[in-house]
């Protein structure tokens, strides 16, 4: 059954990237059409849990896909990125929401291990 789920969350995860995408362009667009700027734009320091090259560009390129921000610099000891965002309310909101794509990838780029099967020893025959 966790195979399954894997699969499932492996085919999903084009459509989450693609909806924060879409999100992200028309808050970008909203900003652009209406009058004066919502824009609040900080640098993050975000502690991610990726491991491997593999999903730390994953993870650094999807944020750069989402328009409003960018990776800027990445560190792997420990493991950290610094993000750009223009809409940046406070910083905590937006390391949660840079974690909740983390958690996505790491569904995807961590399949689950078979169970071991159990071995009995001793016993009479």
């Amino acid at each position: 059954m966790n195979q399954l789920k894997w699969a499932l969350r492996v085919l999903w995860f084009p459509f989450y990237a693609g909806g924060e995408i879409i999100k992200t362009s028309l808050q970008v667009m909203r900003d652009i059409i209406t009058p004066g700027s919502s824009s609040t734009p900080a640098f993050v320091e975000v502690p991610i849990r990726c491991r491997t090259d593999f999903e730390v560009t994953m993870l650094a390129n999807l944020i750069s896909l989402t328009p409003g921000t960018v990776t800027v610099a990445v560190r792997h000891d420990p493991s950290t990125l610094w993000v750009h965002g223009l809409y940046v309310e406070d910083h905590a909101s937006f390391r949660e929401e840079i974690h909740a794509m983390e958690d996505r990838i790491l569904a995807v780029t961590r399949p689950p291990r078979p169970a071991r099967r159990a071995t009995v020893k001793g016993g009479n025959r």
